[in-house]
């Protein structure tokens, strides 16, 4: 038996109104000088927030708030002007992230910054963190990144406009709270946008070359729930349980990623993101039924377990439960709004070899695919269904 290794650090609380624990909480842990780190739009739009805020306040005897930008993705200039301001406030002990996965990336990078010298960049890569953060309190506002149970932080080198983030040791949050209070005032396009990140997370974990049995567990189980509740977005909006399911699934789906690996359609929205500014989730989720039909189409056929969790289909063969798998993420796609081409970003075909040097660069992540794929042929056959 092959040995496989598995991580997961974070100590996690999952319920309806759960944040409401956490002045308390952070109180019971001798946490007594706290900074909250807050998304621009959730510190304006939440009125939990102001709960919230008033419960950590009650408890603390040194409280700081910085409100993060949340027009877009962060970068390393970024990363440091937070964590430059975090360092000039007296005895802060711990960090409460409230916001999407951007806002929780500037947390656990923030975390690090508060006890290792130097720039966020100088720990671009894996496993170049020395020492713990301080304690890191992740809270999301949408479901979908799954930053609260990753070991990666996000952020963009604007000198080579490439993505490449702060990965592996230390850069857990320590504690997260999963509460779907929060996501009640997540616009709909920011949850269609979560919700396919997941969805992208929780299959590329399942397919790609690195599964294991244990992360297998973990990717079956996001898909059930993620596939059962996503549609809630569009016919059920404010249904609390339902929302609390898709902070559980992009959970699960997070677990399952950074114990495995990724794939085609997350490596697609990378460049796509830096260079044209489409929103992460969403470019992933372009590509997604593209990626599942290339997969079933060239012979891939472990589909069906996901499959049978949802649909029972007695009448279908093997290849025929894989084919109607990728007809219903389709399905799932199309019912959430997401766009089938690239053209309210500008893009056309004429933009088509300018996006593959783009992403000829991600042939290591296309290598994580369980079947071969080019980024010099089979990204452009893919990248031409998307450009008109």
């Amino acid at each position: 038996m092959t040995t496989a290794a598995f991580r997961l650090n974070t100590e996690t609380y999952c319920g309806v109104g759960s944040s409401r624990q956490i002045g308390s909480f952070l109180a019971s842990k001798g946490i007594r000088n706290v900074a909250i780190l807050v998304d621009e739009g959730v510190r304006k739009q939440s009125a939990y927030y102001e709960e919230i805020y008033g419960d950590i306040a009650d408890n603390a005897s040194g409280l700081y708030e910085l409100i993060l930008r949340g027009s877009e993705e962060p970068d390393y200039d970024y990363l440091d002007d937070v964590a430059c301001r975090i360092r000039s406030l007296s005895g802060v002990e711990a960090l409460v992230g409230i916001g999407g996965g951007s806002c929780l990336d500037i947390m656990k990078g923030v975390a690090i910054l508060a006890t290792n010298a130097g720039r966020g960049i100088d720990y671009r890569g894996f496993d170049k963190v020395a020492n713990p953060g301080i304690p890191a309190i992740a809270v999301p506002t949408t479901a979908g990144t799954g930053s609260e149970a990753t070991i990666n932080a996000v952020f963009t080198d604007k000198k080579e406009m490439k993505k490449l983030g702060i990965n592996g040791r230390f850069m857990n949050a320590t504690y997260a709270f999963l509460d779907a209070e929060w996501t009640l005032s997540c616009p709909r396009s920011v949850a269609v946008s979560a919700g396919m990140d997941a969805l992208v997370h929780c299959l590329e974990s399942f397919m790609c070359r690195q599964h294991t049995m244990m992360t297998r567990i973990y990717s079956r189980e996001a898909f059930r729930i993620l596939y059962e509740n996503l549609p809630a977005i569009v016919d059920d909006p404010h249904n609390k349980e339902k929302r609390q399911q898709l902070l559980l699934g992009a959970y699960l789906a997070a677990v399952a990623l950074f114990n495995s690996g990724s794939g085609i359609s997350g490596a697609f929205s990378y460049p796509l993101g830096v260079h044209y500014k489409i929103p992460h989730g969403i470019g992933g989720g372009i590509f997604l039924p593209a990626v599942l039909a290339y997969n079933v189409g060239q012979g891939y056929a472990d589909f069906h377990e996901l499959l049978d969790m949802v649909e029972c289909r007695q009448d279908l063969d093997l290849e025929g439960k894989n084919v109607r798998f990728a007809e219903a993420v389709h399905s799932l796609s199309r019912k959430l709004g997401v766009p089938e081409d690239l053209g309210q970003w500008g893009l056309g075909i004429d933009h088509l070899e300018e996006i593959v040097s783009l992403v000829q660069p991600l042939q290591a992540a296309f290598d994580q695919n369980p079947l071969p794929f080019s980024a010099e042929k089979d990204a452009r056959q893919i990248l031409r269904k998307f450009l008109r």
